[in-house]
């Protein structure tokens, strides 16, 4: 089983900044987050950690389980958004952020949705086959992703838009 997090906030989150790629860190409610889920997760038996390479990702994953080693996935590395990171969202042309979410349209220098499910597609397929059955797997990454995610795998959510520490949960293909 495959269960796939968003890190805890940073301050772009904070602000409405757009993030992508842009390796911001946690701020200090976003760790706290990631504490609160340590409590909900002791209970589980978690065989293997992921995470991409940015820094947030790994930082959660530190305030949940410290002095482990965790596993980097650049498959799971947050969608490009080019020229738009940094800015606050309301900044971005609205009418081309709609085309965005919907897939029709990539930012000035940013990544095409059709690239990032490529990629994240290799990343789940390859830790299906890499890790035995039964494997629990956590994998820690971005909302971007987790859209993806949700899209590809058509889950049925209330929202596209992944919370902070929001997660879904893959099973192998049989």
């Amino acid at each position: 089983m495959l269960y796939v997090t968003r890190h805890g906030e940073t301050d772009w989150n904070l602000y409405g900044k757009v993030q992508g790629k842009a390796d911001i860190e946690l701020n200090a409610k976003g760790i706290e987050q990631a504490k609160e889920t340590m409590e909900k997760l002791k209970e589980e038996s978690i065989d293997f950690i992921i995470c991409s390479p940015l820094k947030r990702t790994k930082q959660t994953l530190e305030a949940i389980f410290p002095n482990q080693e965790f596993i980097k996935e650049k498959g799971f590395t947050e969608i490009s958004l080019g020229d738009w990171e940094g800015l606050k969202k309301e900044k971005v042309n609205q009418k081309r952020r709609k085309a965005f979410q919907q897939g029709e349209y990539a930012p000035p220098h940013g990544e095409r949705h059709e690239e990032v499910e490529s990629r994240v597609k290799k990343s789940v397929e390859r830790i299906f086959a890499t890790y035995p059955d039964g494997a629990v797997i956590l994998v820690c990454t971005s909302n971007g992703i987790m859209q993806t995610i949700k899209r590809m795998y058509n889950m049925q959510t209330k929202d596209i838009m992944s919370k902070n520490l929001e997660y879904v949960i893959l099973k192998r293909p049989e």
